[in-house]
Formats: C-alpha cells, sequence, structure tokens
C-alpha cells in the first residue's frame, strides 16, 4: 500500500546542495571569464605598441628623426598625417586612466608604453622607465 501522506518533492537539503554548486560553479566561470578579458585586453595593447613602432621606424625612415614631443595622440596623429598609420590611430581598449598610451621621444629615441592590467604581461626595456605593470616599445 502506498502512503497517503507523504508529498512528492525535494528536501530543503537537496535544494540547498543543488544551489552551492550552482553557486560555486557561476562564481569560477566569472574568474576565467575576467582573466581571459583582461589577457585579451593586454593582448591587444601589445599589438598595438608594435603597430605604433613599425609607424616611427617608417617615419625616421623618411624624415630622418622620431616625431619629438611626450603627448602620445599629437605623435600618433603625425603618423596618421603622414600616412604611416591608419585613422583612427590605436587607442588603449579602455581609454580611461590609468589605461592611456605614452609617448616620449627627443627625436633621435622614443619610447611608447601601456599599462598592462595583468602584470605578468609586462616588460619594459631599459631606456623606458616605467612601472612594473608597463609593456613599453622602443626604437630599434
Amino acid at each position: 500500500m502506498r502512503n497517503k501522506n507523504k508529498q512528492a518533492g525535494f528536501s530543503l537539503i537537496e535544494l540547498l546542495v543543488v544551489s552551492t554548486i550552482i553557486i560555486v560553479l557561476t562564481t569560477i566561470g566569472l574568474m576565467s571569464f575576467s582573466a581571459a578579458s583582461k589577457n585579451s585586453r593586454d593582448a591587444k595593447r601589445k599589438a598595438d605598441m608594435e603597430t605604433v613602432r613599425q609607424g616611427l621606424v617608417l617615419y625616421r625612415a623618411d624624415k630622418g628623426m622620431y616625431p619629438s614631443g611626450t603627448v602620445y595622440g599629437t605623435m600618433a596623429q603625425v603618423l596618421v598625417g603622414g600616412d604611416y598609420m591608419t585613422d583612427p590611430y590605436p587607442t588603449d581598449p579602455k581609454n580611461v586612466s590609468p589605461n592611456i598610451y605614452s609617448y616620449s621621444s627627443d627625436g633621435s629615441d622614443f619610447c611608447v608604453c601601456a599599462n598592462m592590467e595583468n602584470s605578468s604581461n609586462a616588460s619594459s626595456p631599459t631606456e623606458c622607465p616605467q612601472g612594473t605593470t608597463t609593456y613599453c616599445v622602443e626604437n630599434p
């Protein structure tokens, strides 16, 4: 005979176990997504630095010197105006402080830098005195 007093459904413990598993898996997924997003933005920054370096090398081959100054946007406009880079010129994926590209040159040397979100992606040449979370390129 069947027990008519017993109700069908899940117990409170079963529901708590399932919801805990879902929360743990969601947290792990969000952390992985966050790390992947940071790494992809850092990869774009590195690619942008190489693009700017190539434009600066072409500019120097034609003009005999690098654009002097300390403002990235001004230098980038010079390269775009001379068809050494395409418009719009590369900007940081976030493009808000501290994630803004920097540039410095005295005409004979240059240093272009980007702040990395993941410090393991950073590397700075000796001629570019920047922080430990910075990726810089300089003249070859």
